[in-house]
């Protein structure tokens, strides 16, 4: 019989706050060889790991006063763009798990096919271009919220057809619950992690 785990044992805290934390729900970095910080995104690099909650302006302090070599007790090197790395290396977690589900068969693409197990209550997860059309995107939604079926908007139409291998990939669909829940929680994970945009940028929009 396999031990139990007890909660001490997945607990780590967060090199910035002081919050402890589940180890499956916080981001773990790593030193590499040369000493630069390195964004764990697996949880599975060797070395020591140092734990921070994940929130954008918690790893921005953590960059900022180098939290890294305090925790691990020793020097740093902190790469000038660690946080647009982590934000990257997140965001292909998300579009490597829609690539995994579109080939095990458990992602149908393509407006008609989509609508079709939509409507049947065969989709776990209706996955929307962040610039389709709202032609093509509103009634999905409404049948989406008349089903019960989740909805994410994320990335462009061209970056979810090149990770699909497709020519397009304005609306798509997951049928696994697993699969969806889990690119659910990679997809909020990405939200927490994005630059939040500058106050020129919002006056101008």
């Amino acid at each position: 019989m396999t031990p139990a785990v007890s909660r001490r044992d997945t607990e780590r805290t967060c090199a910035v706050t002081g919050e402890s934390g589940d180890r499956d729900s916080l981001l773990r970095f790593v030193l590499d060889p040369a000493g630069q910080v390195t964004f764990d995104v697996g949880k599975r690099l060797p070395g020591r790991g140092i734990w921070l909650i994940p929130r954008r302006d918690v790893l921005d302090t953590a960059i900022k006063r180098n939290a890294f070599a305090r925790s691990a007790k020793s020097e740093a090197l902190v790469p000038e763009d660690l946080a647009a790395r982590v934000e990257k290396q997140i965001r292909q977690l998300l579009l490597d798990r829609l690539g995994l589900a579109r080939r095990s068969g458990a992602l149908v693409v393509g407006t008609e096919k989509t609508k079709d197990k939509l409507r049947h209550g065969k989709l776990r997860l209706l996955v929307l271009a962040s610039d389709g059309s709202p032609k093509t995107l509103d009634p999905l939604i409404r049948i989406a919220e008349d089903v019960g079926t989740a909805v994410l908007r994320s990335e462009s139409a061209q970056t979810l057809a090149q990770a699909l291998g497709r020519a397009t990939a304005v609306c798509s669909g997951v049928t696994d619950s697993r699969l969806a829940k889990t690119i659910r929680a990679d997809h909020a994970l990405l939200s927490t992690m994005v630059q939040p945009p500058t106050p020129a940028a919002v006056a101008a929009s």
